[in-house]
């Protein structure tokens, strides 16, 4: 008790000190760290309405009580509110507008189930917006045609890779870019990978109220040769620096590389949108949504939207064109031949699948309590969760005893796919590159309609909650339909998303940026 009254009377102390110097990251984060130890309903909403009449609303105080509360109360509106302030602070300071930026679509994509969705609520949190100021105030403050010479563009022969983040192979943003250096040198090409590391930096753990920060990336290079070449080049920023001073320093060293196209995966760079007016961009988001930058051509896995010339986003960007590309996932490796015996799963079950890395945030709501129905009616079903911590969701602390499995991250997770019976894609953005490689093993995949787990199943994806557990019930009682589902899913896969026949289709994507990028600069001449 006394120790509860001690760390109560601190708490009460921390909040009067922030409060006289809220615009102070410290305090704030002292609130995080005790309320993380006392959390209460009770208390959390008297600090809540604390807060609120205490701190200003607007400003830099502002900022830090906004994103400080929707990290206490978990409700939308105060991540909305500090995405309207942060475009209202001055001086101009893009690390902490990309801390936010990068911050923001990563919180939410923890609580989106679809893509609609989850454009819906990029598009409420400012981020577009953010992404064009940043856009505008990089383009006054590099000016790249004074680095990057303006010059005559034919075929390509060589490609910069921009990535807003690298560390190592076991980051699906990183691997992503790897492979999609590996098949530009396929093509011939040659290929730089470049990253300013845009998460990082050093006061990127001070820019927000709520403590929030990418950990320090533990930056692993080995087996890179693999899609990089032998004596592959990688460059990277100096996080000792501002993002300004890292995107010029990445500039002088693309300069001297001199690319004829630049080709970029993720959501968002500065460095790849301070290139756009000098050279060539290709983009390729990491989730199922258009990156927010702008590019003459971006990837699409939405074969409807192929050939579709619009600026994505907002105004502020320039028109690109879709270019229908869904050649997204490796085929998976299997490293040793796998049994349910080897792997201490039982023989006589029929086993689902999901590989998840947030299982608390995924598996919740209205599903999981129809997927915890499906496991009471059928106690020969048992479900593996593979991923995270390995802790079993509160939604499903009602299962069976031994009915749920939850086994904690390991990086040959597909062995666990190969010796199940159904994969189980959650109503979420992510899990796309499960359901693929589900897929590629003729493991019949479950996910929703507008989601990357449903653009990689196409006319396999569930329209509704509805017709996902009338699926799941036909898979479970006829081993023939199971089986007739995965062989369609795997041609798919063999078709349409296997990245090793992305070639062709990777090279009219290149040439068609070079072409759209000639036409654009022949509009400034004429």
């Amino acid at each position: 008790m006394a120790e509860n009254q001690e760390e109560a009377r601190l708490l009460d102390d921390v909040v009067m000190r922030t409060v006289a110097n809220p615009t102070a990251s410290h305090g704030w984060h002292q609130m995080v760290d005790l309320m993380r130890r006392q959390a209460r309903p009770a208390l959390s909403l008297q600090l809540e309405q604390f807060l609120l009449a205490n701190v200003a609303a607007t400003g830099l105080a502002g900022f830090y009580r906004a994103t400080f509360l929707d990290m206490l109360t978990g409700r939308p509106e105060y991540l909305q509110q500090a995405g309207q302030i942060v475009l209202t602070l001055q001086p101009h300071d893009a690390d902490r507008l990309m801390t936010f930026l990068q911050y923001a679509w990563q919180r939410v994509l923890l609580d989106i189930p679809d893509r609609q969705a989850f454009r819906q609520r990029l598009q409420e949190l400012s981020l577009p917006a953010i992404a064009a100021s940043l856009n505008t105030w990089i383009g006054q403050q590099v000016q790249v045609k004074q680095v990057l010479k303006n010059r005559s563009i034919g075929s390509v022969r060589k490609v910069a890779l921009i990535a807003p983040y690298v560390s190592n192979i076991k980051h699906p943003p990183t691997l992503m870019a790897l492979q999609q250096a590996e098949n530009l040198r396929q093509l011939g090409y040659e290929v730089v990978l470049y990253s300013a590391q845009e998460m990082l930096g050093p006061d990127f753990k001070h820019y927000l109220g709520s403590h929030s920060y990418t950990p320090e990336p533990q930056f692993v290079t080995a087996g890179w040769d693999k899609y990089l070449g032998q004596g592959g080049q990688v460059m990277t920023g100096d996080t000792r620096f501002s993002l300004l001073q890292r995107w010029k320093s990445l500039l002088g060293q693309i300069a001297l590389f001199d690319p004829d196209l630049v080709m970029f995966v993720g959501l968002y760079a500065g460095l790849a949108a301070a290139v756009y007016p000098a050279r060539p961009v290709l983009s390729l988001g990491i989730n199922s949504l258009s990156p927010m930058l702008p590019a003459d051509v971006w990837l699409t896995a939405q074969q409807e939207l192929n050939g579709l010339q619009a600026a994505q986003w907002t105004a502020a960007f320039p028109v690109s064109q879709a270019y229908y590309h869904s050649y997204r996932v490796q085929r998976p490796a299997l490293q040793h031949t796998h049994t349910r015996a080897s792997l201490g799963l039982a023989q006589d079950k029929l086993i689902l699948v999901t590989l998840v890395s947030e299982s608390e945030a995924r598996i919740k709501g209205e599903w999981a309590a129809a997927m915890l129905q499906v496991l009471n009616q059928h106690p020969q079903v048992q479900w593996l969760i593979v991923g995270g911590n390995g802790v079993l969701p509160s939604s499903l602390q009602a299962a069976a005893q031994g009915q749920v499995q939850c086994i904690a991250f390991c990086a040959d997770a597909v062995k666990y796919l190969a010796c199940s019976d159904i994969y189980i894609n959650p109503p979420m953005m992510g899990g796309g590159f499960a359901v693929a490689e589900a897929m590629a093993l003729a493991v019949p995949a479950l996910s929703l309609q507008g989601s990357d787990g449903g653009d990689k199943l196409a006319g396999a994806a569930q329209a509704s909650l509805q017709d996902y557990f009338q699926t799941l019930m036909q898979w479970l009682h006829n081993p023939e339909a199971r089986k007739v589902a995965g062989l369609a899913m795997q041609q798919h896969f063999d078709d349409y998303l296997d990245l090793n026949k992305a070639a062709a289709s990777l090279q009219a994507a290149c040439e068609l940026a070079v072409t759209r990028f000639n036409q654009r600069m022949a509009a400034q001449t004429s």
